[in-house]
C-alpha cells in the first residue's frame, strides 16, 4: 500500500472522522473482549482506504509520542490521555474526541515521525511493531525483517541493491557478483555471507557478521574496512564508532528470543520496547540494575513481569501502553 505526497511534498492530511475512527479502534483493542469478529471488522476498516492505514499507524505512534510529554515534565497530561475512559470517569465519546484531537495535532508539527511513517509504509518490504517477516528475493538471497523495519530492494545488471530505511534485517546471501546494501551512514557489499544490519535512531548503523565477510565504507569516508565472521561494529558516517565479538551463531530475535547478558535495566527495557507500543521504562534510580536471562519475545508483558520479579520491583501499568518499573512500595 503506497501513500503519496501531495504537490507540495506534504503528507496527505487525515480528516477528523478518520482520526476518531482510528482512536475508537485503538480503545476497542484495549478491551478484553476484542474477539475474532471485531478483529475482522478492524482489518476490513484498515483496508477500506490507504489513509485508514496511515491513521492507524499514527494512533499507534501516539502512545510513543506521549512519552516525550512525560520526559518534558508533563506526566499528568500523558497519563490522562492513555488511561481508559472508565478509569477517569469520562464518557467513551469524550475520550475518543480528546484522543482524536491529539491525533489530528500529530499530522502537523507535534508528531516528529510523520515522514518516517510514510516512507516506511511505502517501502518495498516493511514490518510493524513486534512483527517479523521473511522475504525470499531469490533462491540465493533471503531477508528476515525484525520489528519496525523498512527496506527497498532492486536488481540491476544481475546485482542486488538494498537500502535499509529503518530497523534491522538479517541478510543471507550467496549471490555472485556482490550484493550491495546501504543505510544513511554506510555502504556494504558481500558475495556470500550471513549478517545483520541495524540502523539506530541516533544516526549510526551496526553490522554483525555470522558467516562469510562484509566490506564496509562509511558514507563520508574513503577507506573500506572488512568485517569477518564473528565480528560486529557500529559505524557513523565518518567511520567506526565501536566494535566487538559475537557470542552467538544467529541474532536472538531471529529465533524469537531476547537476551540480557548483564545489561543495565533501562537499556534492556529500551530494547524490549522495540517490540511493543507505548512507553516502557523504569525509575531513574533503577536504570543501572543489571539484567540477566533469555526471554521469549512472543509475550513482552510476561518478560516485564519476570524481570520485575527477579529484581524485586513493582510494575505500574496505565493500560498496556504505559508501563513503568519502580521499587516495591514497601521499599520506597
Amino acid at each position: 500500500m503506497t501513500i503519496s505526497a501531495n504537490a507540495f511534498g506534504q503528507e496527505p492530511s487525515l480528516s477528523p472522522k478518520m482520526c476518531e475512527e482510528a482512536m475508537e479502534w485503538w480503545l476497542d483493542m484495549q478491551e478484553a473482549n476484542f474477539d475474532s469478529p471485531a478483529q475482522a471488522a478492524f482489518m476490513a476498516w484498515r483496508g477500506e482506504h490507504p489513509l485508514h492505514e496511515l491513521a492507524w499507524e499514527k494512533a499507534l505512534a501516539l502512545g510513543e509520542q506521549l512519552d516525550a510529554l512525560r520526559t518534558q515534565g508533563n506526566p499528568d497530561l500523558a497519563r490522562q490521555a492513555l488511561l481508559l475512559p472508565s478509569q477517569e470517569g469520562l464518557s467513551r465519546r469524550r475520550a475518543i474526541k480528546g484522543l482524536a484531537l491529539l491525533l489530528a495535532a500529530s499530522t502537523g508539527a507535534w508528531l516528529s515521525r510523520d515522514s518516517e511513517l510514510v516512507s516506511r509504509m511505502s517501502a518495498d518490504y516493511n514490518t510493524g511493531v513486534g512483527e517479523q517477516r521473511r522475504v525470499a528475493l531469490a533462491s540465493d538471497l533471503s531477508l528476515e525483517l525484525n520489528t519496525r523495519t523498512a527496506i527497498n530492494a532492486r536488481a540491476t545488471d544481475h546485482r542486488w541493491h538494498l537500502r535499509l530505511l529503518s530497523g534491522e534485517v538479517l541478510v543471507n546471501t550467496a549471490v555472485n557478483p556482490a550484493l550491495f546494501i546501504e543505510t544513511a551512514q554506510v555502504r556494504a557489499q558481500a558475495s556470500s555471507a550471513r549478517f545483520t544490519i541495524r540502523q539506530f535512531d541516533n544516526g549510526s548503523t551496526q553490522l554483525a557478521v555470522y558467516r562469510g565477510s562484509l566490506d564496509v565504507i562509511p558514507t563520508q569516508a574513503s577507506t573500506w574496512s572488512t568485517l569477518q565472521a564473528g565480528q560486529l561494529a557500529r559505524f557513523g558516517p565518518l567511520g567506526i564508532l565501536d566494535q566487538g565479538a559475537l557470542q552467538a551463531s544467529a541474532p536472538a530475535w531471529s529465533e524469537g528470543m531476547i537476551v540480557a547478558d548483564g545489561q543495565p535495566l533501562q537499556a534492556f527495557l529500551d530494547e524490549l520496547g522495540r517490540y511493543r507500543h507505548g512507553h516502557l521504562g523504569c525509575d531513574a534510580a533503577l536504570a543501572n540494575l543489571r539484567v540477566w536471562g533469555t526471554y521469549p519475545l512472543a509475550d513482552s508483558d510476561r518478560v516485564i513481569d519476570a524481570v520485575a520479579q527477579t529484581l524485586n520491583l513493582d510494575v505500574q501499568r496505565f493500560t498496556r501502553l504505559w508501563v513503568n518499573l519502580r521499587p516495591l512500595p514497601a521499599n520506597v
